[in-house]
């Protein structure tokens, strides 16, 4: 080669035009779609038609462990994969994959289904096998599908089984085909065996070059041969603009490029003249230099350069002050990345310098992520234990291996403008992934927490570790002006055949712990209480997992450093999630009948909590006796509980603490059956249904620790009658009445029950409250009643009286007591018609539920009053986006409950959201309290929205409390102002939210209580 130009090197490949410049500029592999394929194209295979057809009247059921799906053309298509199998009629078609079309028209269902790996056709008295077959099915009579983990998506356009299913779609065939039920492909009829038809290669052994002026003034091209080098070679300087397309290059698609001028070298042997379209073995010398307005483009990638280089033999490059412009799909967004240099330094591996990557679109981002050196190459992986099986090569029968361009960068830092706010010296990972490791960032400050900063951070990125598939792992590093510095992780992960067996499994787990210098505030009475320990954490961890024959495996392990630290630091699961357990709990479910095991201990030595060591529990739900005359439904349990009461706070004085009275130090064997009966019948329009209920339970400590065996029996009559009438004429266009129907519904239950023993004897083994509720009745003792609870308040004679406890399968069966009760119901549905005019639809215009009980011996079960539990539950549905809605529940005894609550809530337009609500809550002479409170969500413009809510008491003239927020949405970043005030703990806020619409950030405003940090669920 002659050294007319030596200032850059001249290595370079074609591969670099775009699978570096994505890759390195930090985008994903290059993919091929793959051309549409029509279902009623005649399949293009020989066919013929086994003696066995199945007929179109018998439907087709179809089921695999893992689906894809999506539409293309008005046709359905399927990637199946797992335990394939397809049934029609007597007819079994079984695969480890499958390519599915399918085409539904008024009468028939037809599909097309490429199978492969162990492909098995079962017909009678018929088995074949086959490694690959294409066969079609026709049903009138509908299609079942049963997929245990589908998935919807655009397209899989690059799934291996796919591009060989459209390909085998395309061979040619000998006749048309006819209106088949079950066509299988015909064997040869000559040949000592069956040999697979090989499938077509892509011809890359050539490369073809074509170049065109790049406006309509013609380029100009010199051209001299160089015989310097050995070989001599030809080269051609063009000038004037031109525009080269290249073809032909092993796993790329064409490639457009255009310059004002470029250089090509050549092998001058056998192109000594100069030719617009040059068609040469790709092994012969082909490099470029290009100089000049550089633009490239490679399907949804867009490059400009000032000066590149590449070498297409030796697939080397260079490319020089270069920007990238693509859409990464995983992000639904486009990106922009820049680099002062960028080469391929062999197959594989590149190396970018001075780079950096934005979604900002001005020409000066608004943000962006800054490395000084960026290398990125092919990894190998191999699916972790939960990743499901996977993908076997057909021919093979090996697993096919999982490319993933991977990307490292040093010294990076994030920028806002040219203000650097984060700084990593190391950071790995995906090169679909480019973002900066941190998921989350919110400041704040208030009185409780003071000056706040919490981050999060994704580890698998942050560590340089491959991210298994279905999997999450975020670290957490916050930091308080109060309180001190807390670090913590939470991750989940899901997945399939874990250990290799049949099941699909999810979980998470978190962890955070902070070295506390402060004093929680929890409201009211208790705004400086002082923590048992300084060293406050908790671990949590929940694992689920399903098997065939419906087995369900749980598992959770969970522990808090002291009683008010969650209340504290994450009060929105205290109150709203699951309580923390550990626990292994293990159930099977099938038809109609269920049992289950469970292990329990406690942790955390601040709750109400029963160690079961174990118990088992067998369930049997409506099965039917003599005829369907009668139904038997059936609970029983077993089990060795040890019933520990939750301790007293760390400070007493400051927080107030009452034991629950049910709660006591019993252990013990614990056993329960209940069997019920139950024969419906109709008595002309009524529906009846007697019923008898008996239990037997044994208790081997009650709360005296005395030993207890219960006989309880309940004996009663249901019954229900509903009318209805239509008015086809009502119609109404503000109020949204297009004809009526009311239809409504009379409910009557009346019940005798006994017990051989009380239930204030009786210790609750089976807890009905969570942790936060049991938590709140300690303090309410005293708070609220100064130290004596009133018999209506207790929580378990409540449950007695409305019944909680008395079916079968309640969880909770020391729950019942001599009673004798007629509950009734009456219950109206106003219905209308809306919708487009050829697909029409009922909806509830206006519901009212009335509810009511009648107590024949008042003064034993309702505290002298005859009638008692009076409920009435009230919806109006003005319109899609308006509800006006309404609820009481009263009792009419002295110092009874007396609650009701009416709201409004209305979004008449996209813009404009408001919600008002006032609710009492009313029992004894202590506790009285009507709370209005509203909200409203206005959307301003394109760029500002703003949002207010506000509680107000007005039993006690106390306003509770506001929170307020301003939110601009620009073209780079969302930033959302909030401010707040919480009454009870004496607590306001502000916090400030600046995002980033890019990656990990997301792009929609960030919720209130996120932005204001703690303060705001005070």
């Amino acid at each position: 080669m002659s050294g007319e130009i030596n200032s850059v090197p001249r290595y370079v490949s074609h591969r670099i035009w775009q699978v570096i410049v994505f890759l390195t500029l930090l985008g994903g592999p290059v993919t091929v779609a793959p051309a549409q394929t029509s279902f009623f194209g005649a399949p293009k295979a020989s066919y013929e038609e086994p003696e066995y057809e199945p007929s179109e009247k018998e439907s087709i059921a179809i089921s695999a462990e893992y689906s894809q799906q999506w539409e293309e053309d008005f046709v359905s298509v399927s990637i199946l994969k797992g335990n394939c199998r397809i049934q029609q009629g007597e007819a079994t078609l079984r695969s480890r994959q499958m390519v599915i079309w399918h085409r539904k028209t008024r009468q028939t269902d037809r599909i097309s289904v490429y199978m492969e790996g162990e492909v098995r056709v079962d017909l009678p008295g018929e088995s074949k096998t086959e490694n690959s077959l294409l066969v079609n099915l026709v049903t009138q009579n509908g299609l079942k599908q049963d997929f245990r983990r589908p998935a919807r998506i655009t397209t899989a356009p690059d799934d291996p089984v796919l591009n060989r299913a459209i390909e085998r779609r395309g061979i040619p065939h000998d006749h048309q085909l006819k209106r088949a039920q079950f066509i299988v492909e015909k064997p040869p009829l000559e040949g000592p065996e069956l040999s697979p038809i090989p499938e077509q290669e892509i011809v890359t052994d050539f490369r073809r070059i074509r170049l065109f002026p790049r406006s309509a003034v013609p380029y100009n091209v010199q051209s001299f041969p160089s015989t310097h080098t050995v070989p001599p070679e030809q080269i051609w300087v063009i000038t004037g603009g031109v525009n080269l397309l290249i073809d032909g290059v092993e796993g790329l698609e064409m490639v457009d490029m255009s310059a004002d001028r470029i250089i090509i070298w050549t092998d001058g042997r056998n192109t000594q003249n100069f030719n617009s379209e040059i068609r040469q073995s790709k092994e012969t010398p082909f490099e470029i230099y290009l100089e000049g307005n550089i633009e490239i483009r490679q399907g949804t990638y867009f490059l400009k350069a000032n000066r590149a280089f590449y070498d297409a033999r030796e697939e080397r490059a260079v490319m020089l002050d270069a920007e990238l412009k693509t859409r990464l799909p995983e992000l639904g967004e486009d990106i922009r990345v820049r680099a002062s240099q960028i080469r391929q330094l062999s197959k594989g591996a590149y190396l970018a310098q001075n780079a950096w990557a934005t979604g900002s679109q001005f020409g000066k981002p608004g943000y962006k992520i800054q490395s000084s050196d960026v290398f990125i190459e092919d990894r190998y992986t191999t699916p972790w234990l939960g990743s499901g099986s996977a993908e076997l090569d057909p021919i093979t029968g090996q697993p096919m291996p999982n490319k993933r361009a991977w990307l490292t960068s040093s010294n990076n830092t994030f920028e806002i403008g040219n203000v650097p706010l984060f700084y990593l010296p190391y950071v790995s990972s995906p090169a679909e992934d480019i973002y900066f490791p941190i998921t989350g960032l919110r400041f704040g400050n208030d009185r409780i927490f003071g000056f706040q900063v919490e981050t999060e951070w994704d580890m698998f990125k942050l560590l340089g570790l491959e991210r298994p598939e279905g999997t999450k792992w975020e670290g957490q590093v916050d930091y308080y002006s109060y309180r001190g510095v807390g670090i913590g992780q939470s991750g989940n992960y899901q997945g399939a055949n874990l250990f290799g067996f049949d099941n699909i499994f999810s979980g998470n787990a978190e962890a955070f712990y902070i070295h506390d210098s402060g004093t929680d505030n929890l409201g009211l009475d208790r705004r400086d209480l002082v923590p048992s320990t300084k060293d406050r954490y908790f671990l949590n961890h929940q694992h689920r997992q399903t098997s065939p024959f419906g087995m369900t495996l749980s598992s959770e392990a969970g522990l808090f450093s002291d009683r008010n630290f969650q209340q504290e630091y994450f009060q929105s699961d205290f109150n709203n999630r699951k309580d923390v357990e550990t626990l292994l709990h293990l159930k099977q479910q099938q038809d109609n009948w269920s049992w289950s095991v469970i292990g329990r201990t406690k942790l955390n030595g601040y709750e109400n909590t029963t160690d079961w060591l174990p118990k088992a529990d067998l369930f049997l739900l409506g099965e039917p006796l003599f005829g369907n005359l009668v139904n038997w439904t059936s609970h029983s349990s077993v089990g060795y509980g040890k019933l520990k009461p939750g301790s007293a706070p760390y400070n007493p004085q400051q927080d107030v603490f009452t034991p629950l009275p049910f709660i006591a130090d019993s252990q013990g064997l614990v056993a329960m059956t209940r069997n019920q009966l139950e024969a419906p019948f109709n008595l002309g329009p009524v529906i009846l249904t007697p019923y008898v209920m008996g239990e037997a339970a044994y208790w081997e400590q009650g709360l005296q620790q005395q030993q207890i065996d219960r006989l309880y029996g309940s004996a009663g009559l249901r019954g229900s009658i509903m009318a209805e009438r239509i008015f086809p004429d009502v119609y109404n266009p503000y109020f949204n009445l297009n004809g009526l129907a009311h239809k409504m519904v009379l409910e009557a239950d009346y019940s005798f029950s006994d017990a051989s023993e009380n239930l204030s004897g009786i210790a609750q083994y089976n807890e009905f409250d969570d942790n936060a509720q049991e938590m709140f009745r300690e303090r309410l003792v005293i708070n609220t009643f100064g130290g004596v609870l009133p018999p209506q308040f207790d929580p378990r004679f409540y449950a007695v009286r409305t019944g909680a406890g008395r079916g079968v399968t309640d969880p909770y069966y020391e729950l019942v007591d001599d009673q004798q009760v007629l509950r009734m119901a009456w219950r109206h549905r106003l219905q209308t018609k809306t919708g487009p005019p050829d697909r029409m639809r009922t909806k509830d215009w206006m519901t009212l539920d009335l509810e009511a009980s009648y107590f024949p011996d008042a003064d034993r079960d309702n505290f002298g009053e005859d009638f008692g539990l009076l409920g009435g539950h009230y919806q109006w549905f003005l319109g899609d986006r308006t509800t006006l809605a309404a609820n009481a529940y009263y009792d009419v005894f002295d110092g009874a409950q007396q609650l009701w609550d009416v709201s409004l809530t209305s979004q008449r337009t996209n813009r404009l959201s408001v919600n008002v609500a006032l609710q009492q809550i009313k029992g004894g002479a202590d506790l009285d309290s009507q709370i209005l409170s509203a909200g409203l969500n206005y959307v301003m413009s394109q760029k500002w929205s703003a949002g207010i809510s506000t509680a107000y008491d007005l039993g006690e003239n106390v306003n509770r409390g506001q929170i307020l927020s301003l939110t601009r949405t620009g073209a780079d970043f969302i930033t959302s102002l909030g401010m707040s005030y919480n009454q009870s703990t004496g607590n306001a806020g502000i916090g400030l939210t600046i995002m980033p619409r890019f990656g990990n950030f997301g792009g929609g405003p960030a919720d209130l209580s996120s932005i204001l940090g703690n303060t705001a669920s005070q």
